[in-house]
């Protein structure tokens, strides 16, 4: 077998790919497997990428925190600690540490194959000979796209010769439950054995890596247009750039909530991208139905009874909203991988003839913040009235902190009797043309209740809310820590705000907003 892993070889790659081609690594095969334009400006352009976001950041975080903790599996292991600016000493010690075969496992270890690097994250000595892969991932189940991730990087290590044996993913386990005093990296972690499913692979991964290099050998960017695959497997991060020309619809097809694969194909195939070119007769759902009538329309419709909805709530009426954040290792006792903590809860009570009131509680050390929280809140819920939210995640919360603690069982179960989603009777009952087939409350508030929105706030969305808090906690800087308290607190504050502004818009629609839709006939 030659140097490229075949009796003959793949065909030849055009003379500048083999001087001038990027190097391909794990990541970039992946971005290329996604789609060929995004790998072209990886590669060359990647200035034109948007800049990853705090949550996308604190995503990447804890990627690597969770790498940390893996390696701790295997005591004794040998991490190549160079770095991407020191590739050709990574290549070297990954070498010289094999072949000296003392230490039973490497981290991070550098291989190179046919203009392919890539880093395992752990390589690991077997008993009976050769070596076994472990690809990584701060997730919590198995994907076909980590899968792949170890076939190119079975490829590589293959490649270059190493006895690779088996390959393996490594991901959470959601079932681990952190008992508060010792993490137990062995019970935390669970071990997917994928050796099989990644050499069925490697076909595959060799015929992509030569497809990649003849693109990127190519004078010039692949001509590729926008589609579905840009959000496949991932946001790509030059959509933005890629479609800066392109001239939206008004309304377009992805407005119909739910539309089915099927439906979207039969539209594209048709050349529709507009709700309002959509035919009477094609089958859509009721909702669809009634969002396709608002756009031709121009009008908001009113097709349920959100009025008798909103009248079943008790006085006094109140909103409720929590912030939470997740970590991939457990931090409290009781809590498993990515359990949602609750850290800041916001409340507006709404008296009969008085303005709202307003209650919050924002835990500012790094203990565990559900006890104090849960007191707080069931002081400011009181034990009468309603309690709004919007979805289901607040009860969802609640139910979580009386499992979490026995001694406010009762009453945090008692507040989850008085709940009162508004996101049902919005969905089933009203819809304006600008919430854009959203019901998302970012969405739902502009249209219902003109000039208030989030545009004035440092935080606007609740994984940003997460990372800033989290990032709080580690500052060792006060001011710091007080400017992003105050505006976590503005954030929540504004979202219990909005529900009482929300419920008091609904309650002024009328029935002239009415539609009536007439029921479609089905193509046999």
């Amino acid at each position: 077998m030659d140097e490229h892993g075949g009796k003959d070889g793949p065909p030849e790659i055009p003379q500048r790919a083999v001087t001038e081609t990027p190097t391909l690594s794990k990541s970039r095969y992946i971005s290329g497997a996604q789609c060929h334009l995004r790998l072209w400006y990886d590669c060359y352009e990647r200035d034109l990428a948007a800049p990853p976001d705090e949550a996308l950041r604190a995503v990447f975080d804890a990627g690597h925190e969770v790498g940390e903790l893996a390696c701790r599996r295997i005591p004794g292991g040998h991490l190549v600690a160079h770095d991407h600016r020191h590739i050709p000493e990574a290549l070297d010690e990954t070498s010289r540490v094999i072949e000296a075969g003392s230490a039973p496992a490497l981290f991070e270890a550098a291989f190179r194959h046919r203009g392919v690097l890539v880093r395992a994250d752990i390589i690991e000595r077997l008993p009976g000979g050769g070596w076994r892969l472990t690809e990584v991932k701060s997730t919590t189940r198995l994907k076909d796209l980590f899968v792949l991730d170890a076939a190119v990087q079975l490829w590589v290590l293959r490649g270059t010769g190493l006895d690779v044996r088996e390959a393996c993913v490594l991901t959470l386990d959601r079932q681990y439950v952190y008992d508060g005093r010792r993490l137990d990296p062995d019970a935390l972690f669970q071990l997917h054995p994928v050796t099989g499913r990644a050499e069925a692979l490697l076909a595959t991964v060799e015929a992509g890596v030569h497809g990649m290099q003849v693109m990127l050998a190519a004078t010039g960017a692949p001509d590729i247009a926008p589609g579905g695959h840009c959000f496949d497997p991932y946001a790509c991060p030059y959509y933005a750039h890629c479609t800066r020309n392109d001239a939206p619809p008004d309304h377009g097809i992805d407005e119909l909530p739910r539309l089915a694969k099927a439906e979207r194909d039969r539209l594209d195939a048709g050349g529709i991208r507009e709700i309002r070119d959509i035919p009477d007769r094609f089958p859509l759902t009721p909702l669809q139905r009634i969002v396709r009538r608002t756009v031709i329309d121009g009008r908001p419709a009113l097709h349920g009874d959100i009025a008798g909805a909103l009248a079943r709530r008790r006085q006094p009426v109140r909103y409720l909203d929590f912030e939470t954040f997740s970590s991939a290792i457990p931090r409290f006792a009781g809590t498993r991988p990515y359990d949602a903590i609750p850290f800041l809860f916001s409340v507006h009570t709404e008296r009969r003839g008085a303005p709202p009131e307003h209650a919050d509680y924002l835990h500012e050390g790094s203990d565990d913040p559900r006890p104090a929280l849960a007191d707080r809140l069931i002081g400011a819920l009181g034990r009468s009235g309603s309690v709004c939210a919007y979805s289901g995640y607040e009860g969802r919360i609640l139910r979580d902190l009386a499992a979490a603690l026995p001694e406010r069982a009762a009453a945090l179960r008692a507040i989850g009797t008085r709940l009162f989603d508004l996101l049902p009777p919005i969905r089933g009952s009203y819809y304006h043309p600008a919430f854009r087939g959203s019901f998302s409350i970012k969405t739902v508030l502009p249209a219902l209740v003109p000039g208030m929105d989030y545009a004035d706030l440092s935080i606007a969305d609740g994984q940003t809310a997460a990372a800033r808090y989290v990032g709080a906690l580690a500052t060792d800087d006060p001011e710091e820590r007080r400017r992003t308290f105050a505006d976590l607190r503005a954030y929540c504050a504004r979202d219990t705000l909005a529900l009482a502004e929300l419920s008091r818009s609904l309650a002024t629609v009328g029935p002239e907003n009415t539609v009536r839709e007439p029921v479609p006939v089905r193509p046999a």
